[in-house]
């Protein structure tokens, strides 16, 4: 019992973050791969779909490109991937580091289970994240209306 409080966090940010990666490696990167017809064979953006019908012109969402951008990170193409979504590839480097800290917990032998007494930096956390996200749809949504 004591492990799974110890570890199994750890364990379960590993093997998702593995499973993103792999997917991220495994989709070859670039654009024009969505719908039944692209190589992706995603489905297209919801968002993307209801403006472009509601005002007759496609509009980017906030986490539109975060897959492209992941793919291209995860292919080594660093400056394609911030040109993509800038908040997509602070988020794939974010994904690295929990994946290491992740990592670091599962190799001690026997570390502390984990302090719940940080909820300032949390909170300031996922307010930065949402400026970044925000800002980078702001440049989506501009790029989009030139």
């Amino acid at each position: 019992m004591r492990w799974c409080k110890q570890k199994f966090p750890a364990v379960a940010m590993l093997a998702g973050g593995l499973i993103v990666l792999a997917a991220a490696v495994a989709l070859p990167p670039g654009a024009g791969g969505w719908g039944a017809g692209g190589r992706w064979r995603l489905p297209p953006c919801t968002f993307k779909l209801l403006t472009g019908w509601l005002l007759e012109r496609p509009l980017p969402c906030a986490t539109c490109g975060f897959t492209h951008a992941f793919s291209y990170a995860a292919h080594g193409r660093i400056a394609d991937a911030f040109r993509e979504q800038p908040a997509g590839t602070l988020a794939f480097f974010a994904l690295l580091g929990a994946m290491i800290h992740a990592a670091r917990k599962l190799a001690r032998p026997d570390s502390p289970p984990p302090r719940v007494g940080r909820k300032r930096w949390r909170w300031w956390i996922i307010g930065v994240s949402l400026v970044i996200l925000l800002a980078a749809w702001a440049c989506k949504l501009e790029q989009a209306l030139r």
